[in-house]
């Protein structure tokens, strides 16, 4: 029978994981304060009943659960969401001059709002890729697919991102820039 683990190893697991699955899960269901309770109630069903393999299981387990139960808060809202600020995060900040952090917020913003119109499953096969940096054995095992399914499906989202990217591009070159000066008649 798996015992409970203390609440000094709890309090170190999720120091060290903590954020990283609130992100992953605000990521899929696009709602930091839900991802919040999400990941709260993950780390309440590890120290209630942890994985029979032990503290090298820990990640992984976790990872899944969070990932099952922001798909499953995702489908029971149906609400779409704006995707949360990545701007804020630290990792993503450089020695980039003024300008070139504009243009990477715009490109920040451009993705994320076309993430935003992906359905679930395409936005969380390129988050896990992406942001969790998995591999493609890795995704299969927490997905529980076969590796070619994760490669089609990772293949289709970002085909899908591309779309969704040239659909914005497309919007802002439609977009008249130029006063049509000659639809007017002088005066």
């Amino acid at each position: 029978m798996t015992q409970m683990i203390s609440e000094t190893k709890l309090r170190e697991w999720m120091e060290k994981l903590g954020p990283r699955l609130i992100t992953l899960s605000a990521g899929i269901c696009r709602d930091r304060h839900q991802a919040e309770e999400i990941v709260q109630e993950a780390f309440v069903k590890l120290w209630n009943k942890p994985p029979d393999a032990g503290e090298i299981a820990y990640t992984s387990w976790l990872r899944r659960v969070v990932t099952n139960s922001s798909i499953n808060a995702l489908q029971r809202t149906r609400r779409p969401k704006p995707l949360p600020e990545f701007s804020d995060d630290p990792g993503l900040r450089s020695g980039e001059q003024p300008h070139d952090e504009c243009d990477s917020r715009e490109s920040l913003e451009r993705v994320s709002a076309a993430m935003d119109r992906l359905d679930a499953p395409k936005r969380t096969i390129l988050l896990l890729r992406a942001y969790e940096q998995l591999s493609y054995e890795e995704i299969a095992t927490h997905l529980g697919v076969p590796l070619g399914t994760v490669m089609s499906r990772l293949n289709r989202a970002r085909a899908a991102l591309m779309e969704e990217m040239k659909r914005d591009v497309k919007r802002t070159e439609d977009e008249t820039t130029v006063f049509p000066f000659r639809k007017y008649k002088p005066a």
